[in-house]
């Protein structure tokens, strides 16, 4: 059995560094930068209001190694250093640019989460159990996340070991992490863990505040303590977090995006810059996840199309089909018609390029098996079949699938509600069908929208006998009805089932019922010739 190995990138410096990576990028497309002028070579944090004033709550580090600190009034610390840059603290804004990245970021594994629980803790899982070796080993992944992050400008510190509560305290506080650590397992874990501070155990600033007026200031310290008195002390979850930094608990980690099995990555050497050489990189992950595909029997009706830009952006394309099927060569054409699409839309830039494309199946049904006719014109009626659904997934892709629409049977006793147009990729079976007896009766052309007409009945229940539409008279010679459907007191509907002495059918319906309204009106909603 694998054990399992989890790795962490710990973020210290991230509100900070974030400002200033996207003020060097808005500056590198000649825009105005925001965030105050943030920059890693001037002394900058972020601020939040309290009770006794501003106070600072993320530096970077040349704020800090001028003398500043977390938690210090504003005004004191612009006494210290008058050139200070001040951004508000933004912890939303901070969470979903952090998914972001963490999304980035499933280059390494697609098992990539947030850690959670400690607020003011910036930090990724990733599960890369039988991964390391795609990478030249863990050492060798450990400093690529690194490298890659530091590329990016932000701060990084990386370490693997067993469990995430481990891998959490190393990346965070032990010096190797600045460079990657991969840690050992069993006594050696439990050694390296024990020299780190408390604040490490991922608790909350009281417990951390208790245990060091206590004199526990090590993880091996507090390890020497009796599990039920820190129990009796601080609570239960001391135990766990203690267990799980030394690798004696397990942990579960809550990735960010959903696990998709069917999922082919292509590695670049060299970062794609242009549009056609990423439909050359598109057509041959196509092909790939098709052939990926063929080995399960399945057919894919949605293609998702990651495209992983050096900057730490992800583009993503989304390819759909009306059917299950896993024709590169179809998904190939659906795809470049959807990177045409966006570069004709101005909206897929591809900044400093991408240096890696995944492509994955969301959605697959596995594919039964096709009988041939040997009836050649039953053959050409498929033939031509298949050349229309070809040619609507196109369409789908160039123009928006909410662009090319087909009509669709709805469970709907009124006429009109009973048909809807539905976006031809988006071919989801129908849940309730409408009764065929029903349908039978229902005419080949339904109006959009019904037409009055004027009618004479022999008697105010019945069919008529004489109608005028469109300036033109006909004689009914046989009428079959009613077929009652009801839509509110006044507007109750008598359909009936016209044929005329010319041989000419409609379908009328007479709204309002005889006694309950004064003038019923007549209106013809169809025709079956």
């Amino acid at each position: 059995m694998m054990m399992r190995r989890i790795a962490c990138i710990s973020l210290p410096r991230w509100p900070t560094d974030r400002l200033s990576r996207n003020a060097s990028l808005l500056k590198a497309k000649g825009l105005e930068a925001g965030g105050g002028g943030f920059s890693r070579t001037k002394p900058c944090a972020t601020v939040a209001r309290s009770a006794g004033g501003i106070r600072l709550i993320a530096l970077n580090r040349t704020a800090q190694e001028a003398g500043l600190s977390s938690g210090m009034m504003l005004a004191g610390a612009k006494a210290l250093v008058t050139d200070i840059c001040v951004a508000d603290s933004d912890p939303v804004g901070e969470g979903d640019d952090l998914i972001a990245l963490a999304r980035w970021a499933m280059r390494w594994s697609p098992y990539c989460a947030l850690v959670k629980g400690l607020e003011g803790t910036h930090a990724l899982f990733l599960d890369i159990t039988g991964c390391a070796h795609l990478f030249g080993g863990e050492d060798a992944m450990l400093a690529d996340m690194v490298i890659k992050m530091q590329a990016l400008g932000l701060t990084a510190r990386a370490a693997c070991a067993a469990t995430p509560g481990a891998a959490f305290a190393l990346a965070r506080f032990a010096p190797e992490a600045r460079h990657g650590l991969s840690a050992p397992d069993g006594a050696a874990l439990r050694a390296l863990v024990g020299a780190l501070p408390v604040e490490a155990l991922r608790l909350p600033n009281g417990t951390t505040t208790g245990l060091r007026a206590l004199g526990l200031k090590t993880i091996g310290q507090v390890a020497t303590q009796s599990s039920a008195a820190l129990a009796r002390r601080f609570g239960i979850e001391l135990v766990r977090a203690l267990d799980r930094a030394r690798g004696l608990e397990e942990e579960a980690i809550d990735p960010v995006a959903e696990i998709i099995p069917r999922r082919i990555r292509l590695r670049l050497a060299e970062p794609l810059m242009t549009r056609h050489g990423l439909e050359l990189a598109g057509a041959k992950a196509a092909g790939e996840i098709c052939t990926l595909l063929d080995s399960y029997n399945e057919g894919a009706r949605r293609l998702v199309l990651n495209l992983y830009r050096v900057d730490g952006v992800v583009l993503q394309l989304v390819g759909k089909s009306g059917r299950a099927h896993r024709d590169a060569v179809l998904w190939t054409k659906v795809l470049c018609e959807r990177i045409d699409a966006e570069a004709n839309g101005a909206g897929l830039d591809l900044g400093f390029g991408v240096d890696l494309v995944e492509i994955c199946a969301p959605v697959v049904e596995v594919l039964e098996g096709q009988v041939m006719d040997l009836d050649p014109v039953a053959a050409a009626a498929l033939a031509s079949a298949d050349a229309l659904h070809r040619l609507a997934d196109r369409l789908s892709a160039r123009l928006g699938a909410g662009r090319v629409t087909r009509m669709e049977a709805v469970a709907h006793w009124v006429p009109e509600q009973a048909v809807r147009p539905v976006a031809v990729a988006d071919r989801r079976p129908q849940v309730s069908r409408f009764p065929e007896a029903l349908a039978a009766r229902r005419p080949a052309l339904l109006l959009e929208r019904a037409e009055p007409i004027d009618a004479i009945a022999e008697v105010p229940d019945g069919p008529p006998r004489l109608f005028r539409w469109r300036a033109l008279a006909f004689k009914v010679a046989c009428a079959e009805g009613p077929e009652r459907i009801a839509c509110g007191e006044t507007h109750d509907r008598d359909y009936y089932r016209i044929e005329t002495i010319e041989g000419r059918r409609f379908w009328l319906y007479r709204q309002g019922l005889p006694g309950k309204v004064d003038h019923p009106k007549w209106y013809v909603h169809g025709s079956a010739a």
